[in-house]
């Protein structure tokens, strides 16, 4: 009777564990054919509101991660994407961007340091304005611009997939 009970655990494992393989399968598609293209990647903005540690979890989930914008031309397309998405209003989404570790040392969900930024400049409120405050960074949809905000605020978030054929 023991021995049929593990090996019933390890058969509920294993389909577990295709399971997750399959809901991450499932959510790179989804991404790629309903969300924008751009090279190798695939984009798509969830209207769910999620605070950025859920919305992390969730993209990866689906076997993304949260956008990374890395260079002005990803975002650009990104910012386009987002805008057409919430036309009219202004909705903004999280990105996978932070300072939780080191205050002004923005890094992406993968560790990476971020080397171009697209914060907010305006003579009433340019970003980063939050301090050790606010840590994650968000998209506006009307324009496009970086705002830090508190990470438990909810708000929509963009997802990016790894694409294994050029688009």
């Amino acid at each position: 009777m023991a021995a049929r009970v593990e090996e019933l655990e390890d058969s509920i494992a294993e389909v577990y564990q295709h399971s997750k393989v399959n809901r991450k399968e499932m959510g790179r598609l989804e991404g790629c054919q309903k969300g924008h293209r751009l090279g190798y990647k695939c984009y798509l903005v969830y209207n769910s509101l999620e605070d950025y540690a859920s919305a992390s979890r969730k993209c990866q989930e689906r076997g993304g991660r949260m956008a990374m914008p890395r260079d002005r031309k990803e975002q650009e397309a990104l910012a386009d994407y987002v805008k057409s998405f919430f036309h009219p209003g202004n909705w903004p989404v999280w990105l996978g961007i932070n300072d939780l570790r080191s205050d002004g040392l923005y890094v992406f969900d993968d560790g990476s340091r971020v080397s171009y930024f697209q914060w907010r400049r305006h003579f009433l409120s340019s970003q980063p304005d939050g301090g050790r405050r606010e840590n994650c960074v968000a998209m506006s949809s009307d324009d496009g611009d970086w705002w830090d905000h508190y990470c438990d605020r909810t708000m929509n978030y963009m997802c990016e997939f790894d694409n294994r054929e050029a688009l």
